[in-house]
């Protein structure tokens, strides 16, 4: 069994709304080239395998037909500008040719990846190409594999087209009798799509620590978004403020993730994997390092490891700054694998930075500058301060309704 595999693929390119847009598809390459200039794909413990297309049976587990359909006319050559119905057209999702196969390869991928985990393949795999945590979809599956009518239409929204985060809780369910999932985000973004998917239902735990609705896209994600009649309580959100740097970070993951984890007992974590939460990133504002991503991921594994028997299906998600999302899923990665990360990235890691996104890196993983610097001590108390006020109105809202 392999610690660690990554599914991976050059075809994950063709997933590509145009040069202006900020989701660029080039952040995969310099995830791949940085996880294999620093030696992991020759470590026999990791893995490296070709990503799969979902079929439409699949895609078809959460979206509706008549949404598959509308997206098959999009990726023809000289389909309309904009189907507004769906969530296409100028703005956050663009049409462009070949649109619906390039979404089947990713959540396909995410597929494979869960595939890979419950043959017993690895416990731990990861999709980089996946995440996409906004897509709303009309169906959802209960702990029994059935249909459900979630009560919602099918929408393209946040550069997300299909929901791979929620496919493939339907189809872990479908296909391994998979009883509970816990869903764990850690986007800038709320992951909404997902919530909204499994809100009326309990096999499916979705948490997700945010950038407040308030000042943030999609706007959802507070505390009284908690689910919905036997889905009650299965709904977590911990809506942080702009500016929230590790240390109040990690406590949410203390107080809040982790006794969440441990009273539900999930059979697999999937985790978004969103890298836009860094200090640099130019969509968000929030102030984690990649260092706290490093300790959001031993956070991650010691969690499936005590709880789920190490099964964690990793995925991608957002992430603006291209440079930071490579470093910070090679984090991800590496830790999955129990692998030692060097100090300083490969220069020619660097020099690929550099051609691909017109950026330098700088040449270490873990960053030396301090967010905190930009910030007044009285303004970091106060969001201490109001970081343990949020965790208390979780705790009061929340964990009566889970029994903790």
């Amino acid at each position: 069994m392999k610690k660690a595999i990554l599914v991976d693929s050059d075809k994950f390119q063709n997933y590509d709304f145009g040069p202006s847009h900020p989701l660029t598809p080039k952040r995969l390459i310099l995830t791949h080239k940085l996880i294999e200039l620093i030696g992991m794909f020759d470590d026999p413990d990791v893995d490296l395998e070709e990503a799969r297309y979902a079929t439409d049976e699949e895609v078809g587990l959460i979206h509706g037909e008549e949404f598959i359909k509308l997206l098959k006319i999009a990726s023809k050559p000289l389909a309309p500008d904009s189907m507004w119905e769906i969530g296409l057209g100028p703005g956050d999702n663009p049409i462009f040719e070949g649109m619906y196969d390039a979404s089947r390869l990713y959540v396909g991928s995410t597929l494979l990846a869960a595939d890979l985990i419950m043959k017993g393949e690895t416990k731990r795999a990861f999709n980089i190409s996946g995440g996409l945590h906004h897509a709303l979809g009309s169906k959802a599956m209960d702990a029994n594999g059935k249909t459900v009518d979630t009560g919602r239409d099918d929408r393209a929204s946040g550069f997300c087209i299909l929901n791979d985060c929620a496919i493939a809780a339907a189809y872990l369910t479908k296909n391994y009798g998979v009883k509970k999932i816990l869903y764990f985000d850690v986007d800038a973004h709320h992951g909404d799509g997902v919530q909204w998917i499994f809100y009326n239902l309990n096999n499916v735990l979705t948490c997700s620590i945010h950038q407040d609705g308030r000042s943030l896209f999609p706007g959802t994600g507070f505390i009284g978004e908690n689910g919905r009649g036997e889905g009650k309580g299965y709904a977590v959100n911990i809506p942080v403020l702009p500016y929230t740097f590790e240390e109040p970070y990690l406590e949410v993951l203390k107080e809040i993730v982790y006794p969440v984890a441990k009273k539900y007992k999930p059979d697999i974590v999937i985790t978004q994997c969103g890298a836009d939460t860094h200090f640099s990133d130019p969509l968000t504002n929030l102030f984690l390092t990649t260092g706290t991503y490093q300790k959001i991921a031993k956070f991650i594994y010691d969690l499936t490891n005590e709880f789920c028997d190490g099964k964690w299906l990793a995925l991608g998600g957002g992430g603006y700054s291209p440079d930071i999302v490579g470093k910070a899923w090679t984090i991800y990665f590496a830790q999955m694998a129990d692998y030692k990360l060097p100090e300083k990235v490969p220069e020619a890691w660097m020099d690929l930075s550099k051609e691909l996104i017109g950026k330098t890196p700088t040449p270490y993983f873990i960053d030396k500058e301090n967010p905190l610097s930009r910030l007044r001590e009285e303004d970091q108390q106060l969001i201490k301060d109001k970081t343990k006020e949020i965790i208390e109105k979780v705790k009061e809202v929340v964990f009566p309704l889970l029994g903790i």
